[in-house]
């Protein structure tokens, strides 16, 4: 009895450590196939926290890209503008180039008028001659003869060079006129011959005129040609008096004024030197005006000129063309 207890306690005690066997078998066998998992754990979690620190850089490249993109964009507007306005600009410069080639092209074939005009012009002065010849210009300077007195002023030598080339002789006066309560009534540069010395002279006095003044219409016209006729005359010249303005004297001045440029007229040294008084209306507002200068033009024998263009045109007109405007 004694031997059969002991071979089951055996056979038990085998089948509990084949029991444990297995359990570790299968425990190692677990242990086997999980380590290698087990390793790669930290080196999986660095792998994904490597992804997720890339994929935060890419989110930031894309903003950046985005920004940079926007910002292209807007770089690429205002070039698109820029373009644009340089285009507009550029056909503008090319009409403003095709407009200046056309006013060259006119003012080209003006300078050939001009020049065959001038060549006609010295043609004909070198066939006229004139006799020695004291001339005094009457001149309104009142405000309403801006643009005359800056024409006198710009061309008085050129006026003077054409009579110095005419007459053997000559000598110029000049009588700037306003009116009473003016800063003056008269001005004047007396007769003097137009030597090397004079001329700077009366050019620097006709430079210092200005227009001013003149609110009411009259001027004092007849004071200035009593100045004018005062003036110290030869009596081996002809001598000419040419008022320029637009406006009369006042009506209770007149028959003084035409008298004494019949006096004027009359006080020719021979019918061979001449003396006159011509006038050069400059278009003033009133009739009134361009009647006065034809009348004292008729009463001092001389020309009534409508004053159109260029002022040495009306003055060499005056002086010239006996026949005058009249």
């Amino acid at each position: 009895m004694l031997v059969r207890r002991n071979r089951t306690l055996d056979l038990l005690s085998i089948s509990a450590l084949d029991l444990f066997a297995s359990a570790l078998g299968v425990f190692v066998l677990m242990a086997v196939l999980l380590f290698p998992f087990y390793l790669k754990q930290p080196s999986v979690q660095a792998e994904l926290d490597g992804a997720r620190a890339q994929m935060s850089a890419a989110g930031m490249a894309l903003t950046e890209a985005q920004r940079a993109a926007s910002e292209a964009a807007e770089a690429l507007g205002a070039t698109e503008a820029l373009n644009a306005r340089a285009v507009d600009q550029l056909q503008q410069a090319e009409a403003s180039k095709a407009e200046a080639e056309q006013a060259l092209a006119v003012a080209a074939a003006r300078s050939r008028e001009i020049g065959d005009l001038t060549a006609s012009l010295n043609e004909e002065l070198a066939s006229i001659a004139i006799a020695d010849l004291d001339l005094v210009f009457v001149m309104d300077t009142t405000g309403s003869m801006r643009r005359e007195i800056a024409d006198v002023q710009a061309n008085l030598m050129g006026i003077v060079r054409v009579l110095h080339r005419l007459a053997p002789s000559l000598n110029v006066g000049f009588v700037a006129f306003r009116d009473r309560g003016e800063e003056y009534v008269t001005r004047a540069f007396p007769l003097s011959p137009m030597s090397i010395a004079n001329m700077p002279r009366i050019q620097e006095f006709v430079e210092s005129l200005s227009a001013k003044g003149g609110d009411d219409y009259p001027e004092s016209v007849g004071a200035a040609i009593r100045e004018a006729v005062a003036m110290n005359w030869r009596d081996d010249a002809q001598g000419r008096i040419i008022v320029i303005g637009d406006a009369p004297d006042r009506s209770g001045e007149l028959p003084g004024i035409f008298s004494l440029a019949r006096q004027f007229r009359a006080s020719a040294p021979s019918d061979d030197l001449p003396r006159a008084i011509s006038t050069i209306f400059t278009q003033g507002r009133r009739e009134t005006g361009r009647q006065f200068y034809q009348d004292l033009a008729e009463a001092g024998g001389g020309d009534y000129v409508d004053h159109q263009g260029r002022l040495i045109e009306s003055v060499l007109l005056s002086v010239l063309d006996p026949s005058g405007g009249r």
